[in-house]
């Protein structure tokens, strides 16, 4: 029987399918998506800008849960990454939160370096040098205390090896956390009373692990207090820790200790930055209303239509609203929103009914504002168009950016200055106003009077007082507006 018979039968008695690789299901792997990611990513920097900030102040420290929602939305591997993030930045807050119960009568020399290694995890150099940065635009240059600050801190970074930029902003931070914590007039009395915090631990570890960099006296002072700790939470209940050390100073097995709150400003609070706002925590109003998820959205909208700046800066940010459902093409043309940017403000004002979703305007905005913020900046108001204005929308918040037709550097001096002028000039105007009185009584004195010398000093004084009036009225109104948008959960 030939071969190719015998190989022709045995084929066509095997099975269909023998000997060829079985077919198999592709499977479809869910993928992050780049707006999810960037979600995630942006609202992580607010909340650790806020936690930087409030460090800064000694101020209640921003609540990291407002990061689970945006967690949750993520895949792998964003999804590991992003937790850990999230659990990075719950203990770092948490070891600025042992610095804040404590005081150098409880710490004893070991609570300066602690404070400094507070500062340090959080970044709050660059807070400071962005806070009081000389701006053109904004028309501000350096104060006397913040010229000190910026020479002591050149001279400090300019004989060091490692990068000079580093340290000049470590420096910088440094400096402004020591003189909250440091002060001699700050009170300790919501310090807990043994300072049993497992936190502590973490932060009196890092701080002894760089013990080379310290005087011989001060690092076994360290050495000393870290073991103090341990021995204090080893009978404790606070989390069940054993006294042993962990190596990673950010080691979860310290157990959860509750929340430091602060209830009441310090003896120093306002003092670092006068004429700055606040800022805005995720848990307290109006951040607490305000849909991070849709304003991310928003935020990655006008990012990915922008095509560099053609004086079109409304256009761009009215599509991006239409894109995300926040209004229609026909109500907000049919309103008289017009082509400015200066409009905008007066459309969401007196036009609320005609808005899909409520924008809620944001008091006194400062930095750090959400991504997906519409900032609104009035004609003339950080040298942007004397007759237009400036609209845009923030979509990042390291560095500072925000986009419309283009996206360039958020003016964040300008913001900080413009948000607390209204205040400012209102506390100052019954002065002004009683100096007008004071300068009009003078000249209505002497205005017959045959001595030219008396008035025309009368004359300039109170012209120089009508100046002065006039331009804190002038001051009164707003040059910028924020708004986030609203949950819609909300009445």
């Amino acid at each position: 029987m030939p071969r190719a018979f015998l190989a022709a039968l045995v084929a066509l008695s095997l099975p269909a399918g023998a000997g060829a690789a079985p077919k198999r299901k592709t499977v479809t792997v869910p993928k992050t998506t780049a707006a999810s990611k960037q979600a995630f990513e942006q609202t992580f920097d607010l909340v650790f800008v806020q936690a930087g900030q409030s460090f800064l102040k000694d101020e209640e420290m921003p609540d990291p849960s407002a990061l689970d929602p945006f967690v949750e939305s993520l895949k792998e591997p964003e999804l590991s990454k992003a937790r850990a993030d999230k659990a990075r930045i719950e203990k770092l807050i948490a070891n600025a939160e042992c610095v804040q119960q404590g005081s150098p009568r409880l710490f004893g020399d070991a609570y300066k370096p602690m404070v400094d290694q507070a500062a340090d995890d959080l970044e709050v150099g660059l807070i400071v040098e962005q806070n009081f940065v000389p701006n053109g635009r904004a028309g501000r240059s350096l104060d006397n205390d913040e010229k000190v600050l910026v020479r002591d801190c050149q001279a400090e970074a300019r004989n060091e090896r490692s990068p000079r930029r580093a340290v000049y902003q470590r420096c910088l931070g440094r400096r402004r956390a020591e003189q909250t914590y440091l002060d001699p007039g700050r009170s300790d009395a919501e310090s807990l009373p043994d300072g049993q915090n497992p936190a502590c631990v973490r932060v009196l570890q890092v701080v002894a692990a760089n013990g080379s960099k310290f005087p011989a006296s001060l690092s076994q002072d360290v050495d000393k207090k870290l073991q103090e700790m341990q021995a204090r939470l080893s009978k404790s209940s606070l989390g069940g820790f054993a006294g042993s050390i962990v190596p990673d100073p950010l080691d979860a097995a310290f157990g959860d200790s509750k929340p430091y709150r602060k209830k009441t400003p310090s003896a120093t609070d306002g003092k670092l930055l006068p004429s700055h706002g606040t800022g805005f925590k995720t848990t307290q109003p109006p951040l607490n209303a305000a849909d991070l998820a849709a304003s991310a959205k928003l935020a990655g909208i006008v990012k990915s239509d922008e095509i560099g700046f053609t004086g079109y800066c409304y256009s761009y940010v009215k599509s991006a609203l239409q894109k995300v459902g926040l209004v229609d093409r026909d109500s907000i043309a049919n309103a008289g929103a017009g082509a400015h940017a200066k409009q905008f403000a007066a459309f969401v004002e007196k036009n609320p009914a005609l808005l899909k979703r409520k924008l809620r305007r944001i008091p006194a905005p400062s930095w750090p504002l959400p991504i997906g913020t519409i900032v609104v900046w009035s004609p003339g108001a950080c040298r942007y168009s004397l007759q237009s204005g400036h609209i845009e929308i923030v979509t990042r918040i390291r560095p500072p950016q925000a986009c419309s037709d283009g996206c360039g550097t958020f003016q964040v001096a300008c913001l900080e200055e413009y948000s607390s002028d209204p205040a400012q000039a209102a506390e100052d105007l019954p002065e002004a106003k009683d100096r007008l009185q004071k300068a009009q009584a003078a000249w209505d004195a002497v205005k017959d009077s045959k001595d030219v010398k008396a008035r025309r000093a009368a004359a300039a004084a109170l012209k120089q007082a009508k100046a002065a009036v006039a331009g804190l009225e002038g001051r009164l109104e707003p040059k910028v507006a924020a708004y986030v948008i609203e949950r819609p959960d909300l009445p």
